[in-house]
């Protein structure tokens, strides 16, 4: 049996991707979804799934974006639990920031006070306010930052639940298919290329995570995405002796549904390389007494690693590819994937079917890279 030909080819099945794919079908598109590994099988199966805008996103060109996806993520879940049945584990959650010296302290207390200036109700707590809300936290904090709007969300659940939602709005996945350059007539891709042929596309998204700048040598344009290694753990501990979301300084912990409590996360330049190492394990486990000593002894379950798509400036890159009138980029979210997969889908969206670009994607615009040269940590 055979297919038209699908409106738009997503190359990328994480959940950037997964969210274009949903998003464009709810609108009518059809569309086909290449991923050359399986639907969340790099970074966005790694993620801790930590949804706190106001602590997270702090480039003024991506805040406004990260609290509209953030008020998008509760309709969109009950719409994909409606859909498909599945539960990502959507679970509204405090979030604290540790301040353990005045350093802390001040860097904590700036981003209260430029926050709360702006409307937010965000707070500081004092060490004994802190302690009252998480008795088991390290006693010899100096206080913390404290906001009570804050998620986190089972990323390997959200991504599939996306996929098949969109499967059931008519999108085609096609996993182990992997991409290896776009055909082209004039300023327009007309397939995608393949090791077994040819998939022609009326649009084409780039979405590959922190395989992108192999992308940027198919349209003959920089696409500065590089892998950062993220190792994260768990640990067991039934009943949690925490409830919230916990930061302190580069690492933070928060209880799963399940009864583990996820540690996390370093961020390492290692290229490709996918490995737990003794190194990062033990920086891990070594942040547990400085935040919560009562984890100390928890039964330890398991590590893995996945590799973020950073970019040299920290912003994702998303819009048109320059010099393409039909490809866009939609890569680069670095650790805020999950976080801005809902906006990104809606912004994506409405720029291919409308032809209408939102202002404020305008400081990801890939064009800010049209002369970029990598330096030692990013070949």
């Amino acid at each position: 049996m055979t297919h038209p030909a699908p409106d738009v080819v997503i190359v990328g099945g994480g959940v950037i991707g997964c969210a274009i794919a949903h998003a464009l079908a709810g609108a009518g598109a059809r569309v086909t979804v290449l991923e050359r590994a399986g639907i969340a099988s790099e970074s966005s199966g790694a993620a801790a799934g930590i949804l706190a805008p106001r602590l997270h996103a702090t480039a003024e060109a991506m805040f406004a974006l990260a609290l509209e996806s953030h008020k998008q993520f509760g309709p969109l879940v009950e719409s994909l639990r409606a859909e498909t049945g599945l539960d990502p584990e959507y679970i509204r959650s405090s979030v604290f920031d540790l301040a353990h010296d005045e350093k802390d302290e001040e860097r904590i207390r700036d981003r209260i006070t430029w926050l709360r200036e702006t409307g937010h109700d965000v707070r500081w707590l004092d060490r004994e306010e802190v302690l009252e809300i998480e008795p088991a936290l390290e006693p010899g904090i100096r206080g913390a930052y404290f906001d009570t709007d804050a998620y986190h969300i089972h990323p390997i659940r959200f991504t599939n639940a996306l996929a098949q939602a969109a499967g059931r709005r008519g999108v085609r996945f096609h996993t182990g298919a992997e991409a290896i350059g776009l055909e082209r007539s004039g300023s327009h891709a007309t397939a995608v290329r393949m090791p077994t042929g040819t998939l022609p596309a009326g649009h084409v998204v780039l979405a590959a995570g922190a395989w992108m700048r192999s992308c940027g040598e198919w349209i003959d344009t920089p696409v500065p995405v590089y892998p950062a290694r993220g190792q994260i753990l768990t640990i067991s501990a039934v009943p949690p002796p925490i409830r919230s979301i916990i930061y302190a300084g580069d690492a933070y912990l928060f209880p799963r549904v399940d009864g583990s409590i996820v540690i996390g996360a370093t961020v390492e330049h290692v290229g490709y390389d996918k490995s737990v190492t003794a190194r990062g394990l033990s920086w891990l486990l070594g942040s547990i007494p400085s935040i919560c000593p009562a984890l100390a002894e928890a039964p330890f379950e398991r590590a893995w690693a996945g590799l973020r798509p950073e970019t040299p400036d920290a912003l994702p890159i998303v819009g048109p590819a320059r010099g393409w009138a039909n490809v866009t980029i939609a890569a680069g979210h670095f650790r805020n994937g999950i976080m801005l997969a809902p906006i990104t889908a809606a912004l994506i969206s409405r720029l291919i079917l409308e032809g209408v670009a939102d202002p404020r994607l305008a400081p990801l615009s890939p064009d800010r890279f049209a002369s970029w040269e990598p330096n030692s940590d990013q070949q």
